[in-house]
């Protein structure tokens, strides 16, 4: 059956529970990692012959999170032709989870750069999840997907309280709190400290369950200039991500959108 058979028997299943059910319910469900609409087996053609993405995603993929094959890719892209066409800085990233995302991105870091982890783990969060992460158990996941890390900076903050004094960042990873002010927050903060061919990428725009999410992040370009570089939907979420990057820095970097 193709991709797209898939998607449009998926669909109407998607809308009548969406219309049923209080959107507390369906944060939940999809928390327990039961959602219908999504497939870890990934569709390619008859003959196809597996990557080296496929393996790593693989390797993350029985780890609670939303980061899917899509993701993999596009970071591992972006984060690679940012390296190869020059641009150097720290990587960041706020919310972290298990570390789906966060072991993709640690593999792509350089050893000359240091790779910050904000979540606020397992203290109290707006926020709350059935399984919060550990920061010692974010470190172990690190050890074994990305042993080859050399620099990282865990800290169990919010990210109100994080110090970026001094940091020039090249990739934001923004997956934290899911409120306006928060999420507009976030966006300004690293972007005062993205440096020449830096790239924000933006979790959850355009979820029907967090339009605060959506409203900060087309405030933020308004007031910024910044450009979307890709603005990507994902195999089995209904969340896009949403790259950004300053039009007058932004590296050679095909767009997506």
């Amino acid at each position: 059956m193709s991709v797209t058979a898939i998607a449009k028997q998926a669909a109407p299943i998607r809308a009548i529970a969406t219309r049923v059910l209080p959107p507390t319910v369906m944060r939940a469900y999809r928390a327990s990692h039961g959602r219908w609409h999504r497939s870890d087996p990934l569709l390619f053609g008859m003959n196809a012959r597996p990557g080296p993405l496929v393996s790593l995603y693989d390797e993350i993929k029985d780890l609670p999170g939303y980061f899917t094959y899509d993701d993999v890719v596009a970071f591992t892209l972006l984060l690679h032709t940012q390296h190869i066409s020059g641009v150097t800085g720290d990587i960041l990233e706020i919310g972290s989870y298990h570390g789906r995302s966060t072991a993709v991105i640690g593999r792509c870091v350089q050893p000359h750069e240091r790779f910050i982890i904000c979540d606020t783990f397992e203290r109290p969060a707006e926020e709350t999840y059935p399984e919060p992460p550990s920061a010692a158990g974010l470190r172990r996941t690190l050890d074994r997907l990305a042993p080859d890390l050399r620099s990282v900076d865990i800290r169990e903050s919010r990210s109100d309280e994080l110090d970026l004094d001094g940091v020039t960042l090249r990739f934001v990873h923004i997956d934290g709190g899911h409120t306006y002010d928060v999420a507009l927050h976030d966006l300004r903060l690293t972007a005062a400290h993205l440096g020449p061919g830096g790239i924000i990428a933006v979790d959850d725009y355009q979820h029907p369950d967090w339009q605060d999410v959506t409203a900060a992040v087309d405030i933020f370009v308004a007031e910024s200039g910044f450009e979307v570089v890709a603005d990507v939907n994902r195999w089995g979420e209904s969340g896009r991500k949403i790259y950004l990057s300053r039009p007058s820095a932004a590296p050679a970097i095909p767009s997506f959108a």
